[in-house]
Parts: C-alpha cells; structure tokens; sequence
C-alpha cells in the first residue's frame, strides 16, 4: 500500500506546476497536517536534498507499495539543512526520523541506519559516496539514481556538462550502488534528448518526468535482487564539480551560450562589467549590432548578448562574493 496524504498531493501539485527543477537544497514547504495514510510492505528509506530533483522521487518512492522509515540527507551541502525544509517537514508528517549524516560511513550513521531495519535506501542527488560497511546495511542494498546515460558522464553534474559538451542526448539512469562512483550494475535506463533551448532546468524537470516512469521497476528489480547489467567502465567518462564559471574560458559564442544554459539555474556563470562580477541567466549568440543597452562579448566566431544578468549568483549562497565563483582565467573584456 502507498503511503498518501492531501498534503503530499499538495507538494507534488506545487513541485510539477514549476516549468524548471533545480538542484539547490533549500526548498521549504508549509508545516504539514497530523493526516496521512502510512505505507505497508518492504521497509525503505529515501538519502538525498530539499532540492526540486530529490523531492520528486521521495515523492514517487511514497506512491510505492513501500513502508518508509527514514530519511537521509547531508548537512554540509547548504545552511537551509539544518534547519527547517522540504525533507524535515516531511519526515515529520510521516513521523519518521530525519537522519542528518555528515559522514554516512562513520560509525554513529551506520548505527542509525541499522536502527531503521532496512529493506533497501533509494538515493537521488545525495553528495556523499557510500562506502561497503553502509552499502550493506539494507537487506537489498542501496537504488541510485543518476542524471546522465551511465557510464557516461559520471560524477556530481551531469545535466550541466552534457549541455555545455553540446551533447545531441542523455538520460536517467537507475542502478544497484557500489563503492565507486556510478558504477554498480543498471536496473532501469531511458534516453532524453537534450532541446536546442534547453537549459539546466527544463532538461533536469524532463528527466525527471521519464524518471518517474522507471522507478517503480527499478525498485522492484533492487528488492528482487536483480543482477542488473554491469557498467562497462572502460567506456565511461567522469567530469568534476563546475562552480561559477567565467564566460571568458569559453572558446567562442557558441560555447558560451551553452555554458549559460548549462549554469541556469543552478550554477550561473558570470564575467565583469564595469568592474564588477555579474552572473549571466540567459544569453544567445548575434552577429552585427547588438540591441541599445544589452551588453555584449565578442568573440572571434560572434558576438554572445548577455540577455539576463543578475548582481547575485542565485546558488546555495546567493551573494555577489559567492565561494562558488571559480577565478577568471583569462583578462576579462
């Protein structure tokens, strides 16, 4: 039986009238009625964000015939986790614990999560690598789902890199965790193209759509112990944490166009003006005359107008001076 509530349907309603998802953890919701109907069958939990990405498969998890029991999530990724937010109010309209691990492999996070008598934990943009001693906690292990066409781009930001690579497609990929990153055999994987338009944000709320689709599968094969299809990890591909990049590293308008799309809205690029850092939302290439008033860079292939600029970075710290903001690699224009 799914667990369900009015107040969960409210939360998914609110999530998918939103036309991008971000992956910055500092959602909230309203306090939540006493009401809800509790799941039954294999006990579960759920390790990720207060973030638009993890929220929306805590959510479809809970339409499972599963019995939640905890959730998991990390407190060193933003100020907003410790406090009051998407994840806590949940837990406790389903009165169960919120386990707030700032290392899950030390031993007092294995100890709680041996508490929970685990079936199996499905993660979804959870920051920290799992380790063995963990990993085996649950009876059927740990479900990890994964924004890219594993073994391709590995690693904590695939959306943003397969649209800054100007990659044709991608996909969702859902796969048995292992100690390495992206590694453990697939259980469930579906391609998306990736729109000329697309940003971080239309192309992470698609994923997440077709997501949806393949998770009740995923899980299943998980608590069926399912082999799965092993990663060939001589094919894959790993790229790192991207910060606030300067459009100057861009080879041309092209390029930097992209990384407009790639940064929105989770990680804005940025370049000076008038001897300040602004952080670029939305930006497309011209040649000729650009409109009065909307700044330009030149580039030797084009020009690249810089449509929509903020004086604040919009991420995790929200400030001009953000610690995200990665050096100018070369003299700004």
């Amino acid at each position: 039986m799914a667990t369900s509530s009015a107040y969960l349907d409210m939360v998914s309603r609110d999530l998918w009238a939103r036309e991008v998802f971000t992956f910055i953890p500092d959602r909230d919701l309203p306090p939540p009625p006493d009401t809800v109907t509790p799941g039954s069958g294999p006990r579960v939990a759920f390790a990720g964000f207060p973030s638009d990405f993890s929220l929306a498969f805590l959510l479809r998890l809970l339409q499972l015939d599963v019995q939640p029991v905890g959730l998991i999530t990390s407190p060193g990724a933003h100020p907003a986790i410790l406090g009051d937010n998407a994840l806590s109010r949940i837990a406790d309209h389903l009165r169960i614990p919120l386990i707030r691990a700032w290392r899950i492999n030390d031993e007092h996070s294995r100890f709680e999560l041996e508490e929970l008598g685990l079936d199996t934990v499905v993660m979804a943009s959870f920051d920290q690598i799992v380790g063995p001693r963990a990993l085996a906690i649950p009876k059927h292990g740990w479900l990890n789902v994964h924004p890219s066409l594993l073994p391709a781009y590995r690693g904590p930001e695939p959306v943003y890199w397969a649209i800054a690579d100007g990659a044709p497609v991608t996909g969702i990929s859902m796969h048995k965790a292992a100690p390495k990153v992206d590694s453990g055999p697939m259980l469930a994987q579906a391609t998306v193209p990736i729109l000329p338009g697309d940003t971080a944000g239309t192309l992470t709320r698609r994923l997440v759509e077709v997501g949806m689709t393949l998770l009740p599968q995923a899980v299943e094969a998980l608590l069926n112990d399912s082999p799965g299809i092993p990663i060939d990890m001589t094919t894959s591909s790993y790229r790192t944490s991207i910060g606030h990049r300067s459009l100057d590293e861009a080879a041309s308008a092209e390029a930097a166009e992209r990384m407009v799309r790639a940064g929105a809205p989770n990680m804005l690029p940025w370049v000076m003006r008038d001897g300040r850092a602004v952080y670029v939302k939305a930006a497309r290439v011209a040649n000729g005359a650009s409109p009065d008033g909307v700044p330009v860079l030149h580039f030797p292939t084009g020009d690249l107008l810089l449509v929509e600029t903020m004086d604040t970075c919009g991420c995790h710290h929200n400030t001009n001076d953000c610690a995200h903001r990665r050096s100018q690699s070369v003299t700004g224009r």
